[in-house]
């Protein structure tokens, strides 16, 4: 499954990876703390959508438009 970029305010047009909680490889629960993700206004720590395992995308840093591809999660 392809975790993307959420949108989180009307006016969000991408946001930038502050932090992953989990490694590369990890497993991951659905509902777990998956990464923090920082915007002009806010900071906002986004849940995994699923469980299984998880493989980054993006780095932290990056900055990544709206609905691209931040993770993939192997269920």
């Amino acid at each position: 499954m392809k975790v993307i970029m959420p949108q989180i305010g009307m006016t969000m047009q991408e946001g930038i990876i502050n932090q992953w909680f989990k490694n590369d490889g990890d497993r991951i629960e659905k509902g777990e703390k998956m990464v923090e993700i920082g915007t002009e206004k806010l900071t906002n720590e986004i849940e995994a959508p699923a469980s299984g395992i998880f493989h980054p995308i993006a780095g932290v840093g990056d900055s990544i438009p709206c609905g691209d591809p931040i993770a993939e999660i192997e269920e």
